[in-house]
């Protein structure tokens, strides 16, 4: 009786990172689950096992699919720059429900943004003493390379404070039909208020 060869299993490879600034600090063909961990296909792996990438040139972070999903995903770092044609950003249009994690308010009555998180994601991210900044651009919506203005918001106050309010700066961020917002993806979702 001919012996079974046991069944070819394909190895599995790993990041492993900070869950609170996405930073990477190690690649494994091992599953630790003492560390948060994101699986990546074998040649990512090797290209960090032969040096040819570095770690601080990625990070782990959400980002928006070609079918409009959101995953948590490795992304180069040089993607979360400040341009808005890549997917590792949220154009932030929807209205925010009761699980939208980071809600923007344009406030035409004060003149203002307003922005906050919800308070799951601050129970989420209460141990974080990120000094991440946060960017969000307010450009023309019939063309994203004008750029109005950027805000820039540290993840600490987002955590701390309830609402941050941002004056407008401009007469066109006082017409949200002319305009759009977005985001680096950090958070699950992204709302946007309106009131006029």
């Amino acid at each position: 009786m001919a012996r079974k060869s046991p069944k070819y299993i394909p190895p599995k490879f790993y990041i492993h990172y900070d869950k609170k600034t996405g930073e990477i600090f190690s690649a494994s063909n091992e599953f630790n689950k003492a560390y948060s961990t994101i699986e990546i296909r074998e040649p990512e792996y090797v290209r960090f096992l032969n040096g040819e990438e570095k770690f601080q040139d990625y990070q782990v972070g959400y980002i928006r699919t070609t079918d409009n999903q959101t995953i948590l995903a490795l992304a180069p770092r040089a993607n979360q720059g400040y341009t808005f044609k890549n997917n590792v950003f949220e154009w932030i249009v929807d209205a925010p429900t009761k699980k939208t994690e980071l809600t923007v308010v344009w406030d035409n009555i004060n003149d203002q943004w307003i922005f906050s998180l919800s308070d799951n994601c601050k129970d989420r991210l209460k141990d974080n003493t990120s000094a991440e900044i946060l960017p969000f651009f307010v450009m023309l919506s019939n063309d994203f390379d004008f750029l109005i203005r950027t805000i820039t918001i540290s993840m600490h106050d987002l955590c701390a404070f309830k609402l941050i309010k941002k004056p407008f700066k401009s007469q066109l961020e006082k017409d949200i039909t002319k305009i759009s917002i977005a985001s680096k993806i950090v958070f699950q979702s992204y709302g946007l208020k309106i009131n006029d």
